[in-house]
């Protein structure tokens, strides 16, 4: 049962680890956005978000 559950999350982060560690840079850029000023924090968050769709449903189509 162990095993099982281990072989699981490995599978599941071994999947989904280019997007995590994505979604995690993009937070980081816009945190950086923000500290810079606000509307280039809103603006670069926008940005970011469109590339993101774009690159999932890329991603949704391969598989």
């Amino acid at each position: 049962m162990m095993k099982i559950c281990i072989k699981r999350v490995f599978e599941f982060i071994q999947d989904w680890l280019s997007v995590i560690l994505f979604i995690l840079g993009i937070a980081l850029i816009d945190v950086g956005a923000f500290y810079f000023n606000l509307i280039v924090g809103f603006f670069i968050s926008g940005l970011l978000f469109i590339v993101m769709a774009v690159i999932l449903s890329l991603e949704e189509r391969r598989e």
